[in-house]
């Protein structure tokens, strides 16, 4: 199963499994890692064939209102200081060279991470949300 900013039906069916198992979406796991934290019967898992990466991608628009502001809003965003707080209170990943992992946390570094494939996604685009609405009941 993977899980990154699942609806709360997901993790309900991940709560209420006999065999409680989650597989890390390596660009968080964060609802995962959260109800381990609280005491749930819940284990992060990464397969050794590789989990997927999802990033988090920003932008300025080009017509944006405040660019400036916004060009202060994205160096921040990428600071030190706001990488740590995804990382800590967020359960991300981050690839700021000086950001922490929390306690007992894989390392990005060490996850084996599969390469993207948008136009594969696209074509298996209608099987996906099958599969999906079937795992999950939705």
């Amino acid at each position: 199963m993977l899980v990154h900013d699942v609806p709360e039906v997901v993790l309900d069916a991940v709560r209420g499994a006999e065999q409680q198992e989650v597989f890390d979406v390596a660009g968080g796991a964060g609802d995962a890692a959260g109800a381990q934290e609280a005491g749930q019967a819940v284990e992060v898992v990464y397969p050794a064939e590789g989990t997927p990466l999802v990033a988090g991608p920003s932008a300025i628009f080009k017509s944006a209102p405040n660019p400036n502001a916004a060009r202060l809003f994205q160096n921040w965003l990428h600071s030190l200081e706001a990488q740590q707080l995804l990382v800590d209170f967020a359960r991300q990943h981050s690839v700021h060279p000086q950001v922490r992992e929390k306690p007992g946390a894989r390392k990005l570094n060490d996850i084996k991470t599969w390469k993207d494939d948008p136009a594969g996604v696209e074509k298996a685009n209608e099987e996906i949300k099958t599969r999906y609405a079937q795992l999950f009941k939705v």
